[in-house]
Formats: C-alpha cells, structure tokens, sequence
C-alpha cells in the first residue's frame, strides 16, 4: 500500500513551500498591533460577506458559496494545512491507495456521531459519494471524482475507492480548498428525511452547527458541543452578514458593525493598512483573473475573435491602473510562483493584430464582433477591460450581475463572455480539470478538446512529479492556443479584521491560500 504523503508526491511540498517563502515575507500583519495570548472561548462573531449561501447540501449549488460555512459544518476528510502541502488524515484516520492507484481504502474513526445524532460512518461517506458521482449528479464535486467507479463500505469504519482509472491525487479532493464538496459529509438521514429542505436542517460533525439563514438575511451559526477535534469550537456565535459592496464592507468593519472580512480589492487592501484600528493580512493563494468564453456560440466560436481579445488587453496597464502593485500581469495557468509554471503564455498585446483580426472576422462572416461583458461588482477590471476592447473595434456591452446570480449564470452557460476568476489551487487535479476537462463540472465554456483531456488524466494517474509538471506544461499549452479563456492579471486576496479576532491561519498567512476566510479556529479576545 501507498500511504499519501509518500513517494515522489511527497516532493511537491518542499517545491510549492519554496516557492511561496518570498510571498511570505510580504503577507503578515499590518494595521492595528495583532496581539496573541492564549485563545479564549466565548463570544460572537460577525462575518462580513459578498455572496450568501444558497444551499447547504455538498451534492449541490456553488462550492465557493457555501465555502466558509460548509467548511464549518461539515469539516473535512482530509485537510492541507498550509499552501504546498499534502494532505492529511482530517476527519479520516488515514487513506492509502494500492501500488498503481487503482483502490484507496480510507479508515474513518468509530463512535463519531452528526449534529443530529446520526452514527458518522462508512455507510454515510459511501451514501454522500455515491450521490456525488450519480450519472444524473449536478454536483460540484463531480469532476473531482470522475475517476471513482464505486464506493464500498465493507465494515463501519472502512471506505473503499475503486478507480475507473488510476488516480495519484484522490486525497486531494477530499480536503478543503474552497473548490469542491466532496470532503464534505452530511448526514443521510437529514438528507432523505428533508430533501430539498434539507439546508434547514443541515448536519454534519464539524466544529460548528447551522442555528438560522434565509435569503436576504444573515446565516447564523452555533457551537457544536459534540465537535470531535482535540479543541472544541472557541466562539459561542458565528453570524455571517450579506455586504456584496467592497467599500460598504470595509466601512462595517471601520465602524465596529463586522469583526472580519475578506477582500479582493487592492485599494481596500491599501486602506486597510494604513488604519491602525484594523488587522490586514495578505493571502499567499495566486488566484488569477481571466475573460471566459462561451465557444458554443458567436463570436466567440471563432478562435480569431479569441485571439483578438487576448490581443487587445494591456495587460501591464490593467495592473497599473487596477492592482496598486499587489498582483501582476497573468499570461497562464501557472503563476510563476508554482511549481507547474511553464513558458506557455496567451497572444500578447499587439493592438493592430487584434484591430486586423477583428476586421477580418467581420469581412469573412459579415458579422460585427458584438457581445455582452458579464462581470460582477467586486471587480475592478471592468472599465479599463471595456475601454481596451472597444479600442480594437468590437462593441462590447457590460452587464454588472450581482454575484450569486453572475456564478448562477456562468455555470448556466447563460454569457457570451465573462469575467472570471481561477482561485488558488492546491493541485491542478482540482479547479483546473473542473473547469477545462470535457467532463468538468464548471466547463461552461463548451471546451471540448482530447488532447487535453488525456494528458490532464494520464496526469491524475501518476505520483511522478516530474512527468506530471511536463503534462500538465502540454496541457497548458493547449490552453494557451486554444484560448478558452484570456488570463488578464493576478488578483491578491486579503483580510481585514478588528483587534479581537485571532485566528492560527491569520497569524500564519501560509494558511491563507483562498480568497474565503475561515473560521473554524478563530477566537475573540475580551
């Protein structure tokens, strides 16, 4: 058997924590003095947020959305601690797979119960993966599993995995990134007992128990008195508000109204340090902000109109003009900070051959290159993204969504064209198979391509570190040709929070590898 962690997997630790040290360096604290002391238990904290929950069922909705209280209520099966790392048994006692990674047994704890009293076992794991990889499932967590034939429970505390195909990075979708839900267990019987009602009534064994939530209103949260971690919950309360405005956010936080708050805004990152009243830590996830494409219709069906795009963006003026140098320009999948960074990159800025391109789409199909511009009002981009484009001739409409209806639509399909984001990753296994393979769940593109699809597999198959970064630099390079998104530029996520709110991943910023905040481990000083 090969125990995760083992092997030439075990390499890319040491690879991806070089390579975010200098980013360390620049990360910690800032503001307001961030103190220390020994935790303390008790008290509520308020949550400031830019989108709401819409469903806490893991086999449905928007993993992103329902990220910083899944992960609360649910905890995870397996768990990366810091950016780099592997995982690790979390919930789970431990998971090995056999010599060519066909079979993983995980071991799962005895005695653990849900919030609603319902035994934790493998009966459960197999019932909430079997409905992740259901033919008809819609689930978030789909792609993640793709390579999951089935799922045994021979005895109470066994699970067992049979591949479809051999797959190296299974554990990985199973610990939290703030991507996927397939580490997230949620009771059985809540789940047949309450079906489409079941967010009401959500259940789990993390740290945390759902009190109340509502559309439009706040999503409220309770200690679980049953947590099985070695460290019970230290807040008594955890209310989670809806402030979708950036600035109206960090202006709840100035005013005493919110504790916490996550932002991807630069110029609040900026604010935020220089209030001494606040704490501001900088994330070391490298999310990066791209123009999405719907293939599967005009203009955009047309890899010279892609191209055109790509072409026509300034990409070192988005950032002056955007990024108060905290981000750089993106040309790629792999910022330059990861181990998988290959010398791949999107058409460049040539405004002329963006111009031409245009012109010969338009005298070859006789039609304009005209389209809507889906973005959302937390980002920032979209003025000088407009301005850009309609300077290589195409008439570009803008359509601001609020963003549960802009993630709504995207995964819909229901675009031509969109703004978008790839969050920090913790292998390409992940977020980037769900949004590029042919399969993925979040492929509402219509990218079909597969080249890609069987390099990125044959990728999932092998703990050969070095064969897994030169596939993935093809795959890459499929990307980068095909274009179904223009990478724009790299997009810093920060923290802000008050002078009582202490937490171990905002004291080690190595932690902070995706724009949710967690709150799993964070106490409220007196």
């Amino acid at each position: 058997m090969t125990r995760f962690g083992s092997g030439a997997l075990g390499r890319l630790r040491a690879a991806m924590a070089a390579s975010v040290a200098g980013a360390l360096l620049l990360a910690g604290c800032s503001g307001a003095e961030s103190g220390g002391g020994d935790p303390q238990s008790g008290g509520t904290l308020r949550v400031g947020m830019s989108s709401e929950v819409t469903t806490l069922d893991p086999a449905k909705g928007s993993a992103n959305a329902m990220a910083l209280t899944g992960y609360a209520i649910y905890d995870t099966l397996m768990k990366v601690e810091e950016f780099g790392d592997e995982p690790t048994p979390n919930i789970a006692e431990s998971m090995e797979a056999n010599e060519d990674f066909t079979t993983w047994t995980m071991k799962l704890p005895s005695g653990l119960k849900f919030s609603d009293d319902t035994p934790f076992d493998a009966a459960a794991v197999k019932f909430n993966i079997d409905r992740h990889i259901a033919p008809d499932a819609a689930s978030t967590a789909a792609a993640l599993l793709s390579s999951v034939e089935s799922v045994e429970a021979p005895d109470a505390t066994t699970v067992v995995f049979t591949m479809k195909q051999p797959d190296a990075s299974l554990p990985y979708a199973f610990s939290y990134d703030g991507s996927g839900t397939a580490g997230y267990i949620a009771s059985p019987t809540a789940l047949q007992e309450y079906g489409d009602d079941y967010t009401d009534h959500a259940s789990g064994v993390g740290p945390y128990m759902l009190e109340s939530w509502g559309p439009g209103k706040d999503t409220v949260l309770v200690r679980n008195p049953n947590y099985w971690g070695e460290e019970e919950p230290y807040l008594d309360r955890v209310q989670i508000r809806l402030i979708e405005d950036e600035q109206q956010r960090f202006q709840a936080l100035q005013a005493g109204d919110i504790d916490y708050a996550p932002t991807i805004n630069p110029t609040i990152m900026l604010q935020a340090q220089n209030d001494a009243s606040l704490n501001f830590v900088q994330g070391v996830g490298k999310d990066q902000d791209a123009v999405a494409f719907n293939l599967t219709k005009p203009p955009f069906d047309d890899i010279r109109v892609r191209r055109a795009v790509s072409m026509a963006l300034d990409r070192d003026e988005i950032v002056a003009l955007t990024k108060e140098g905290l981000a750089d320009p993106a040309v790629s999948l792999f910022p330059e900070s990861y181990p998988f960074h290959n010398d791949h990159e999107v058409p460049g800025y040539d405004l002329e051959q963006a111009k031409s391109l245009v012109a010969e789409y338009e005298a070859d199909t006789g039609n304009k290159v005209s389209f809507t511009y889906m973005c959302r009002p937390t980002v920032n981009t979209t003025d000088v993204i407009e301005r850009q484009l309609a300077k290589a001739g195409m008439d570009v409409k803008v359509d601001v969504q609020e963003t549960t209806t802009a993630v709504s639509n995207f995964i819909a399909g229901k675009y031509d064209a969109a703004c978008w984001a790839m969050a920090g990753f913790l292998a390409p296994d992940q977020l980037p198979y769900r949004f590029f393979h042919s399969s993925g769940d979040l492929n509402s593109m219509g990218f079909d391509n597969a080249e890609f699809d069987a390099l990125v597999d044959e990728a999932r198959g092998t703990d050969d570190q070095e064969k897994r970064k030169q596939l993935w630099s093809d795959a890459d390079g499929i990307l980068t040709e095909e274009l179904p998104w223009a990478w724009t530029t790299g997009m810093p996520a920060g923290f802000v929070y008050s002078e009582r709110v202490h937490s171990v991943d905002l004291e080690e910023p190595g932690r902070l590898r995706y724009s949710v905040p967690t709150i799993n481990n964070v106490w409220l000083a007196d």
